[in-house]
């Protein structure tokens, strides 16, 4: 595997318990220092363990004899700051981590006092893919098909709650209609981050943006979505677009056309139900054509009640609003992302 060495240490620092389990250890060690200049080089990892140092020398390539004297060499410099003072006392124990062998397993016994432990950088990446916090808040965060077709189909609901009715009992006797429909646009509309609502709850109240966005109502026709309402949504999706899948879904969307008007414009819609599929972490999900469609056409819908988007049945177009919309959300989105993982 091609692979820095760099990027394993930034994995194995951040996730001690990764350290532990290649190491075979019964607790995780703790971080001490890492590329520590030496007399004789630079130290990869040192950590503390117990009442023992544990010096780790990493490499992404199998066994060369070399690394054994590197080993040496880093471990006698550790000795003499010891011996002066300038290091906790401890048993210093030698890690070498190789991908592979490379020798014979009686080769890499005759070596004194130096564990070597082969390791798969592959099974590193995974784990910091799957586990790391940061990204798994992002990776995991995906459009679903609530069965919404437009925005302005909300509009009875969050306007009864803003008349007092606040229950979802009572709602559905004041908007009649099937249990089923009513959830998906209770569902919807907290997605919007327009509503506070628990699934087992019965209580739904107006958050401070669905305040807002009952505000900017048309006053002539209500039922409609107003400039002022998308302006608003807009606004909270390109600043918020990893805070639910509704609204990321929203994003992926305008994203997905931006990118594929690379190569043809207008976007076909046969290439943006491809295209987002991937895009929006569902190929496994959206596996038939219904399926990827329906997805498709609810939210390039929603992107084009907000104004990003333009269509016709067959092909997408960009909106002025929709290109500056894509520029400034990518940036919200990088600053997200970063922020998250000022941890490792």
């Amino acid at each position: 595997m091609e692979i820095r060495e760099s990027q394993i240490e930034d994995i194995l620092v951040s996730a001690p318990v990764l350290t532990k389990n290649i190491l075979r250890l019964e607790d995780e060690p703790r971080f001490l220092c890492r590329q520590m200049i030496m007399p004789s080089g630079r130290l990869d990892l040192l950590y503390t363990y117990r009442t023992e140092l544990l010096l780790l020398e990493l490499k992404v390539v199998p066994f060369k004899k070399q690394f054994v004297e590197q080993l040496y060499a880093y471990r006698n410099d550790l000795l003499k700051m010891q011996e002066d003072g300038d290091l906790v006392q401890g048993r210093i124990s030698t890690y070498l981590l190789v991908t592979e062998e490379g020798r014979t397993r009686q080769e890499i016994r005759e070596i004194d006092d130096v564990k070597c432990v082969v390791y798969d950088p592959a099974e590193i990446l995974n784990y910091f893919y799957k586990n790391m916090k940061p990204i798994a808040l992002f990776t995991e965060t995906k459009p679903i098909d609530i069965g919404i077709w437009n925005i302005h189909l909300i509009h009875g609901l969050i306007y009864s709650i803003e008349g007092g009715i606040t229950s979802v009992k009572e709602l559905r006797k004041h908007l009649g209609g099937a249990p089923r429909t009513l959830y998906n646009k209770i569902k919807f509309t907290y997605e919007l981050r327009l509503i506070d609502w628990s699934p087992n709850e019965d209580t739904v109240l107006l958050t401070n943006l669905g305040k807002e966005y009952c505000k900017r109502k048309d006053p002539v026709l209500p039922v409609r979505l107003s400039e002022n309402q998308a302006a608003l949504i807009r606004s909270f999706v390109m600043t918020n677009p990893y805070q639910s899948s509704v609204i990321l879904g929203i994003a992926s969307a305008v994203e997905a056309v931006f990118a594929l008007a690379k190569n043809t414009y207008p976007v076909p819609m046969t290439h943006m139900m491809a295209y987002f599929t991937f895009h929006a972490g569902k190929y496994f999900d959206w596996q038939t054509d219904k399926a990827k469609y329906n997805a498709t056409r609810m939210y390039t819908n929603y992107a084009t009640d907000l104004g990003l988007l333009g269509k016709t049945n067959d092909n997408i177009y960009l909106t002025p609003e929709g290109i500056r919309f894509t520029v400034q959300m990518q940036l919200h989105k990088g600053l997200k992302l970063v922020e998250a993982m000022k941890i490792l």
